[in-house]
C-alpha cells in the first residue's frame, strides 16, 4: 500500500513539475523596430520652427521573466534613431535641415500571454537622449503599450509587437511648452526560451 502511494505521489510529481517550469520560463528577444512618430507640444508656438519626425528605427534586446498566470516582467535596452526635419519659420527666409535624434531606453514592461500566441505589453520606459539637438530634450519618463502575435518553434520564437510609445512623459530637463515625441512603431524578432 505504501509504494501504491509513493508511485502515485511521484507519478503526480514528474507530470506536474514539467507543465510548472514550462509555464514559467524565461525568454530573451533581439528585435528591430521601425515606427513614426510626430514631435508635440501642449501650445503652438507663432513663428517657431517647425518639427517633423522622419521615419525612424529601433534594435534591442528583451528579457522576459515569466510568472504565473501568462504574467511576465519584461525589461531590457532599446537603441533608437531617427531624423528630425527642422524647418525654420518664413520670415524672412525659410530654411530646411535635418538633426540625428539618438536615445537609448531601458523599458520596465507588464508581459500577459494570452491565447498561447498573443501577448500584451506595457508599462514606464526610461529613455536617455543621447544626442545633442536643439529642440527639447527627450530623455525621462515615458511609456509603451503594445500588442503582439509570437510563433513558436521548440524553444525558438518569432514575434511582431505593434506599439504606441510615448517619450518623457515626465521629463528630465522640464522646458516651458515642452515637445514630446510619440507615435506608432513596429517590432519584430527571434528570442529563445530557456
Amino acid at each position: 500500500m505504501e509504494t501504491i502511494k509513493f508511485s502515485l505521489i511521484l507519478l503526480i510529481l514528474i507530470t506536474t513539475i514539467p507543465n510548472i517550469s514550462a509555464q514559467n520560463r524565461s525568454e530573451i528577444r533581439g528585435y528591430y523596430g521601425i515606427s513614426s512618430y510626430e514631435l508635440n507640444s501642449n501650445q503652438s508656438l507663432d513663428g517657431g520652427a517647425s518639427y517633423d519626425p522622419e521615419t525612424g528605427y529601433e534594435l534591442g534586446i528583451r528579457y522576459i521573466l515569466r510568472l504565473p498566470n501568462g504574467l511576465g516582467l519584461e525589461s531590457g535596452v532599446g537603441f533608437y534613431t531617427g531624423d528630425i526635419k527642422i524647418t525654420s519659420a518664413p520670415i524672412p527666409e525659410q530654411t530646411s535641415r535635418r538633426e540625428r535624434l539618438q536615445i537609448t531606453s531601458i523599458p520596465v514592461l507588464l508581459n500577459y500571454r494570452f491565447l498561447d500566441y498573443f501577448f500584451f505589453n506595457g508599462g514606464p520606459v526610461l529613455d536617455f537622449q543621447n544626442s545633442d539637438n536643439s529642440f527639447d530634450s527627450q530623455s525621462g519618463i515615458g511609456f509603451s503599450l503594445g500588442i503582439g502575435v509570437n510563433h513558436y518553434i521548440r524553444n525558438f520564437q518569432m514575434f511582431i509587437n505593434p506599439n504606441f510609445r510615448h517619450y518623457a512623459l515626465i521629463p528630465f530637463e522640464k522646458e516651458d511648452h515642452h515637445s514630446k515625441l510619440s507615435g506608432l512603431g513596429i517590432q519584430f524578432g527571434m528570442g529563445y526560451n530557456f
